[in-house]
């Protein structure tokens, strides 16, 4: 059949459903080209081998096939099973649109609270095996996708710092070891949005952290998205001051160290 003669089926097909189930007309609703999302299907984060055959030995990463689309809950909010098989789907539909095969893609679900009743789900009502395979790594067999799950928190700290401390409850020696370990990597940005995030969330285990690392106040300098205006909300006069003491003994001029920490300007003077 010539293109321009093209026939287009599909609202055919939508009326022929309708016609077949005549009888049930009551009880069935039909939806043409029904819309799965209002938003744009989103994935978290995708991570792609540049060569694909490389062997990751990270142990969150030996996984690893050439395309790895993770999906992250924060410490508020759990893992359903609902989460689960949307993620599944983003990994199918993103197979389909790229033409990737399913045998070159993983999953992995990063979370904080540990995810009992999906475990519960996945075993008892899909029949599939969760496997530990070392501490905070959960392996899913059975999907389509090899799949693992992060607990963070039972991450080994030694091995996986940055995200056995994406939380909310840190004291000031993991601050401090966040921050000398931070130092130490290559190809990061400067200003840090990880770090920013964890100096918001543990206000006074940073400045606690400030006693023990003078690391800490040099990253203060840079991994602030929006310089000061989080220590406005989080921190109270006294770290303040404490900040801005340590400014000036660096040499700081006065209205830098305004502009960080928002002191008044009288009172930084006299600081000063």
């Amino acid at each position: 059949m010539e293109e321009n003669n093209k026939v287009f089926w599909h609202e055919a097909f939508f009326e022929a459903l309708q016609l077949e189930f005549h009888q049930y007309h009551d009880a069935l609703i039909f939806d043409n080209e029904y819309q799965l999302s209002k938003e744009a299907l989103i994935m978290d984060v995708l991570v792609i081998k540049k060569k694909p055959g490389q062997q990751i030995d990270k142990n969150i990463g030996r996984i690893f096939k050439t395309h790895n689309i993770f999906e992250y809950k924060s410490e508020t909010d759990s893992l359903t099973q609902f989460d689960y098989n949307k993620v599944v789907a983003y990994a199918l539909l993103y197979s389909s649109f790229n033409t990737i095969p399913v045998s070159d893609i993983t999953v992995t679900f990063a979370v904080t609270a540990h995810p009992r009743a999906l475990i519960k789900y996945l075993r008892d009502e899909r029949g599939f095996t969760v496997q530990t395979f070392e501490s905070g790594i959960y392996y899913i067999r059975g999907d389509a996708f090899p799949i693992q799950v992060l607990e963070s928190k039972l991450l080994p700290q030694n091995e996986n710092l940055f995200l056995h401390n994406l939380r909310s409850n840190l004291d000031a020696d993991d601050m401090t070891k966040i921050f000398d370990a931070y130092k130490g990597i290559k190809h990061v940005e400067p200003k840090n949005v990880y770090l920013d995030r964890l100096i918001q969330a543990n206000p006074i285990a940073f400045e606690e952290a400030m006693d023990m690392s003078d690391v800490a106040l040099e990253l203060l300098l840079k991994v602030s998205e929006k310089r000061g205006d989080w220590l406005e909300k989080k921190l109270d006069i006294r770290a303040k001051e404490k900040i801005a003491k340590k400014l000036l003994l660096d040499d700081h001029p006065v209205d830098y160290v305004v502009a960080i920490t928002e002191l008044p300007y009288e009172e930084v003077a006299r600081l000063a």
